[in-house]
């Protein structure tokens, strides 16, 4: 049969890999004998990654008892692409045994070894192929990596050097750039990295080394064009979108981070990662209390009650924490000349300007997108406020900076004869006990077990979700700690100790904390624990002891209580 292995050939080269190949097994069904088209097909199905097959036809030519060295070889290659390392060292024993003036064959006995994580012993094979061959880009790069897994980072650089010299690759420069890093040479890693960028631009793996390096060294934003560049060439990458927005985020660069999913997700808008992605940095940026806080009309309509007291035609508002605008909004309405609102997150600052623009109050109140702190006298606020709002009060009222805000902006953003609204708040508490709520605090008996040991790994502060466990007040109210925003220019933190009287007896979990927010005089807002509310952005905080404590009308409970003006706490006092 004539075979015209030219015209085969060419097909294959020009691309048509499916259409030679197909014609090549055909060729071997018909001539199963014919082991110069067997090999062909091999060599076929090698280049095309279908190594299997191509093993297949090459162990059907082999002929242990007169070896060719062509396909001897072959067959370990094929076995080490299928990761058959075991294999594929077997096959290149036997090849180094029959062929040992090959250095092809005792590098990639190396590497096999090294692969068989036997590092020494690759280390040795691959200067066998060394002393053979000093020109041997393989050889030298096996003998750096097995270098490098023993640790010995100087003769592992030493390698990785000659074989750059021969022919740098993308990998000798990567694993150079791991080697320096672990020497602690992060700069030069990066230099490395660099260069095996340079060398092979499409492998995502590269960006990603770089990235993390230039995040450990603080430089956010080449670190995410890296991890970007990264997701382009890999997409479906979950670890570099979660490196990205994490690095975003912790630079304080959320809206960017949220960007990086929004951008990914317009080319691929089925990748899961990114889609949970973007909601999870929105919840970071905009929490979830922000829709029950705009629905809560007992709220809303004491800040409209107090604003009302104050503003008039020529009162200038400043207000912290613009939110959607709402109280901003309020200020203006009610006829204050200019309202100046400055908002830290950019995204919620952007989203304020588009709702004030749709309720027609631009023309009166301006969104600063910035922090409070970094508002400047004469350039964003033309000359000090005659009213200083403020609602970023968490649930245990310090949680969000309230303090350190409130202090700047009267010193530096407010008149001296400013109003302030809210002129004062208190954390507050009660001695609280209920069976229902018990039962999501402490476990005791379950199921004819005793569980009591788990008391002693369960949080003991926890924010109070539900509004049906009914906690029961076993004390009157108690102000813990009161701040005057009017009249105090500092707020230092504060340790004391409460004496607090029992008014029913009972079984006491620990102690339920709330908050009371004094807009003016005359208009109060307190979600007391007593009034169930079917929206509210403010929880309720249990702080419970480490057990529960029957205490009887009349006796008195000694509570530690103290707050570092972020966080409040409060224990049973020792």
């Amino acid at each position: 049969m004539t075979v015209n292995i030219d015209a085969l050939k060419r097909t294959f080269r020009e691309g048509r890999h499916a259409e030679a190949i197909a014609q090549c097994e055909a060729l071997c069904r018909q001539d199963p004998a014919n082991h110069e088209i067997a090999r062909l097909c091999a060599t076929m199905n090698a280049l095309a990654g279908n190594h299997g097959r191509a093993l297949e036809l090459l162990l059907r030519i082999r002929n242990p008892d007169d070896e060719n060295a062509d396909v001897l070889f072959n067959i370990g290659m094929c076995e080490r692409e299928l990761k058959n390392f075991e294999g594929a060292a077997r096959y290149f024993g036997i090849y180094t045994d029959r062929f040992p003036g090959s250095s092809d064959g005792w590098a990639s006995l190396a590497e096999c070894r090294f692969q068989l994580n036997a590092f020494d012993e690759g280390v040795a094979l691959a200067d066998r192929a060394i002393k053979l061959d000093p020109s041997s880009l393989a050889a030298w790069t096996v003998r750096g990596n097995c270098q490098k897994a023993l640790r010995q980072f100087d003769q592992a650089l030493a390698s990785y050097g000659r074989a750059n010299q021969i022919a740098p690759t993308g990998e000798t420069c990567f694993n150079a750039g791991l080697v320096l890093l672990e020497s602690g040479k992060p700069q030069e890693a990066i230099a490395s990295f660099s260069q095996a960028i340079k060398l092979a631009p499409d492998l995502a793996g590269l960006r990603v080394a770089r990235g993390d390096t230039l995040h450990q060294l603080g430089k956010t934003q080449e670190a995410v064009a890296d991890y970007q560049a990264a997701l382009a060439l890999a997409p479906a990458d979950a670890e570099t979108l979660k490196k990205a927005t994490l690095c975003l985020l912790e630079a304080g660069r959320g809206e960017q981070a949220l960007q990086v999913c929004r951008d990914l997700l317009k080319d691929h808008p089925d990748n899961l990662t990114a889609r949970l992605g973007a909601e999870w940095i929105l919840s970071q940026l905009v929490p979830l209390w922000h829709v029950p806080m705009m629905n809560e009309p007992e709220r809303n309509q004491a800040f409209h009650d107090g604003l009302a007291r104050l503003v008039t035609p020529d009162k200038v508002v400043l207000e912290i924490g613009t939110g959607s605008g709402l109280l901003a909004m309020m200020a203006a309405r009610l006829g204050a000349r200019k309202v100046v609102s400055c908002e830290a997150v950019g995204l919620v600052a952007a989203t304020a300007r588009r709702i004030i623009e749709r309720n027609r109050y631009q023309d009166r109140v301006t969104v600063l997108a910035k922090p409070s702190h970094a508002v400047q006298l004469g350039k964003d606020l033309a000359a000090p406020a005659d009213i200083l709002v403020h609602e970023i009060f968490s649930s245990e009222l310090l949680g969000e900076g309230v303090l350190p805000a409130i202090e700047d902006a009267k010193a530096r953003l407010l008149k001296p004869d400013g109003e302030i609204l809210p002129s004062s708040a208190s954390i507050m508490i009660a001695l609280v006990g209920g069976d229902a709520l018990g039962k999501n605090l402490h476990v005791g008996e379950s199921f004819g077990f005793d569980l009591g040991d788990f008391n002693a790994i369960h949080p003991k502060k926890r924010p109070l979700y539900r509004e049906d466990l009914a906690p029961v007040l076993l004390s009157d109210d108690i102000e813990a700690f009161r701040f005057d925003f009017s009249r105090q220019a500092a707020f230092p933190p504060e340790k004391k100790e409460l004496r607090i009287t029992a008014r029913r007896s009972g079984l006491c979990y620990g102690l339920i904390q709330w908050i009371r927010i004094d807009l003016v005089e005359g208009v109060r807002f307190e979600n007391h624990p007593s009034r169930p509310r079917q929206v509210s952005n403010w929880q309720h905080t249990i702080y419970g002891f480490d057990a529960p404590v029957q205490i009887e009308e009349g006796s008195v409970v000694r509570v530690t209580a103290m707050h570092d003006r972020s966080r409040p706490w409060f224990q049973l006092a020792a």
